[in-house]
């Protein structure tokens, strides 16, 4: 292919060749995708703050009872052990808590189906499945940063989040090394 027939090629430029096109193609594709993504965060963090107003009127219906309006949850949580006690008092679900020690799909399955041998009660005929993800959203929306990002690493071994409650400590459900999600397994 000449110069001439080359459109890509310029007035005393050497052609581009095939690759040297396919390169500029590609990193055509590569700044849309990129404007793309940056043009779609704005919308994500939108559904987000969404999610969180939407779960905060379906928190305050159907967990402020048990969990608090704040998220502190019932006194005495953490003296408690995982035995199947009827009257196993509601743990926090802000940061002084440890649902955050849970990944996503075992809380998610905790509260669709409940925990056996404890109060907490199965939403999965009450919420709808979307709705579980907003109350999600609102409870996560309260959490400090470093609180959502050990969270969603899922490591159990992860050195803790430096900015946690001065007297937060271990549940007794949730020891160290257990994996995130651990007690809730039976409910897979």
């Amino acid at each position: 292919m000449s110069s001439a027939d080359d459109p890509l090629a310029h007035d005393g430029q050497k052609p581009q060749t095939s690759s040297t096109r396919q390169i500029w193609i590609w990193a055509a594709a590569l700044a849309g995708t990129a404007a793309l993504l940056a043009a779609l965060f704005p919308l994500a963090t939108a559904i987000d703050s969404y999610g969180a107003q939407q779960g905060a009127a379906l928190y305050e219906a159907h967990c402020a009872s048990c969990h608090g309006a704040k998220l502190a949850g019932q006194p005495g949580w953490q003296s408690a052990r995982y035995s199947g006690l009827a009257n196993w008092p509601a743990p926090p679900l802000g940061a002084a808590g440890h649902a955050w020690m849970h990944d996503d799909a075992a809380l998610f399955l905790f509260t669709k189906h409940g925990a056996p041998g404890s109060p907490m009660p199965a939403f999965g005929n009450t919420l709808t499945d979307n709705q579980i993800w907003q109350i999600f959203a609102y409870v996560k929306s309260h959490w400090p940063e470093s609180v959502r990002v050990f969270q969603q690493v899922g490591d159990p071994y992860a050195d803790l989040p430096s900015d946690l409650p001065i007297d937060w400590t271990y549940p007794p459900s949730c020891e160290p090394g257990d994996a995130p999600g651990g007690n809730l397994n039976l409910l897979r």
